[in-house]
């Protein structure tokens, strides 16, 4: 949970980052024990295809993260263009995809969490303006309380899913997260800054 404006696309993009340069040199890093993915890929579940876009942009521009909006629109360019964009996610031709929850229930991303590639590789999923699972989830856009039974059910249990937003409360509406993502382990991490966010991610990493 932090702010709007404090940096929250870093808790996504850093893990990638990570992977990246300790792949690139591994003789750097000697003591690092955790497995690193050469082709690592993270999947951001988004409300919108606005901050599906947006988000894509800045960690190009930010960061040089090759990112992947899955939109109606988007996938429709991919086909016009003659690009099967399904195959070249499951091959982690890009490191981020954001996908909202009507799409993670179709039969394309059935078949790319089931790739030997994707899933070897996938390290994180994550809910982007989580606050939406619960306030959209009962009427307007049900299948936001899927979300976590995707992460749960498609997903290898060894990765990190994780759930980002700025305007939710401590209390209830806090908790009643918890059985959307299907967390059996119940941690959340409040931070003040990105910066203590980073020493946190590093701590746990």
């Amino acid at each position: 949970i932090a702010a709007t404006g404090d940096g929250k696309s870093a808790l996504f993009s850093v893990p990638i980052l990570v992977h990246q340069e300790i792949a690139k040199n591994p003789d750097l890093y000697p003591k690092f024990q955790v497995p690193i993915r050469q082709e690592p890929i993270g999947i951001v579940v988004t409300p919108t295809k606005g901050l599906a876009n947006n988000i894509v942009k800045e960690l190009e521009y930010q960061f040089g993260i090759a990112a992947f909006a899955y939109t109606r629109e988007n996938v429709a360019e991919k086909i016009r263009n003659r690009v099967d964009i399904d195959k070249e996610i499951a091959d982690c031709r890009y490191r981020i995809v954001c996908v909202d929850p009507e799409h993670l229930r179709k039969l394309s991303w059935i078949k790319i969490s089931d790739s030997p590639t994707f899933r070897s590789n996938l390290i994180f999923g994550c809910a982007e303006e989580a606050h939406v699972i619960d306030e959209w989830g009962m009427n307007f856009r049900p299948l936001f309380r899927h979300i976590g039974a995707f992460f749960h059910s498609r997903l290898p249990s060894t990765k990190s899913v994780f759930a980002i937003t700025a305007t939710i409360i401590p209390g209830a509406p806090q908790d009643s997260l918890l059985p959307f993502l299907n967390q059996r382990r119940r941690t959340i991490i409040h931070v003040r800054t990105i910066d203590l966010g980073y020493r946190v991610f590093l701590y746990l990493f």
